[in-house]
């Protein structure tokens, strides 16, 4: 590298390069990251060079993102191509500021709530029913645009028989973001990847248990973060605890795909026909999955159902009720 000019030195010397371990603070979150510092050769202190220091600052940014399940911005960028719209459009139809896209694609960090709606904006199920409610918001131009990339996608798709599950599986929890789903839209992905951690380690899992482990990874996601759930699920009230919405229907839709459904004496057996994946969750999120596990680990189904009901969730709520994320803040688990 060329010489840089040293402060203490008052001249221009030669620099080492270093590879070191940092902690910084991102929105209120500290960040470890491995970044790349400059030392005078002359006289060991640190040194200053522009692009070096935009080079850790995009090391911290991404690393930030990650642990945290936040979008980047080449996701951003993606969206955009696979909808052939641009930013301010896209904008408009989530009802957001027109600037706002275009600033988080000048690196711009977006809080939880509008990463997670980026970020089921690449579900065309998603980004459709988005546009439909504001299509007449936006210019003829750009409508047509959208409309022709949205046929061009149903028609690549059209006859996948996972994709045809996937569209029933998110018309059937179809539902705007409230405190009955932990204020997150439904996530087929992320779902599916919390049913597959729990059957990863090949124990027996009934039905009955995973309803609860679904619904204590959600409670147990939203009094954790910022009002957010992690799966948008609803839940229910039921005779043996909380259960989700429909279960039988979502379990049956992911049976042959994802996990197998063995009737045995004591009930629906799930097992896994795919592997777990790490990589729709932030470290956060882990974090959940991990707490949840090791708290019932060798439970039986009977043993968390039982223990369910002495949640306040549980006991302030009738058969058949839907369970507010309100009472998250009141969950045996932290």
């Amino acid at each position: 590298m060329n010489k840089v000019y040293c402060y203490l030195c008052d001249q221009t010397n030669k620099v080492a390069i270093k590879k070191e371990e940092e902690i910084h603070t991102i929105k209120g979150t500290p960040v470890k990251c491995k970044v790349e510092n400059a030392y005078c050769r002359n006289c060991g202190s640190k040194v200053y060079i522009p692009a070096l220091n935009d080079a850790n600052l995009d090391r911290m940014n991404h690393t930030y993102r990650r642990q945290n399940g936040i979008i980047t911005v080449q996701e951003i960028e993606e969206i955009l191509r696979q909808y052939n719209i641009g930013a301010k459009p896209l904008a408009v139809i989530l009802g957001w500021g027109e600037v706002t896209i275009l600033r988080y694609l000048k690196g711009q960090i977006p809080d939880r709530a509008h990463s997670n709606t980026l970020l089921s904006m690449k579900d065309p199920y998603v980004f459709s029913r988005y546009f439909k409610e504001k299509q007449e918001r936006l210019s003829p131009v750009a409508c047509n645009k959208v409309v022709s990339a949205l046929e061009g996608l149903n028609a690549k798709l059209a006859g996948d028989e996972l994709y045809e599950r996937s569209q029933r599986l998110r018309q059937a929890y179809r539902r705007q973001p409230d405190i009955y789903n932990g204020f997150v839209p439904f996530n087929l992905e992320k779902m599916v990847q919390v049913i597959l951690f729990f059957l990863k380690s090949g124990d027996r899992v009934y039905e009955t248990g995973m309803n609860k482990l679904l619904w204590y990874v959600d409670m147990l996601c939203y009094k954790r973060s910022e009002r957010q759930a992690l799966t948008g699920l609803c839940y229910k009230h039921n005779i043996y605890g909380p259960v989700p919405l429909w279960y039988d229907y979502l379990y049956g839709s992911l049976d042959d795909v994802y996990i197998t459904l063995v009737e045995d004496e004591y009930g629906t057996q799930i097992g896994a026909l795919a592997d777990f994946s790490a990589d729709v969750f932030s470290n956060d999120e882990l974090d959940v999955l991990e707490t949840v596990a090791n708290n019932f680990k060798g439970w039986s189904a009977k043993k968390i159902s039982q223990y369910s009901h002495r949640e306040t969730a549980y006991r302030q709520t009738s058969n058949g009720q839907f369970i507010s994320f309100e009472y998250a803040r009141d969950l045996s688990l932290s």
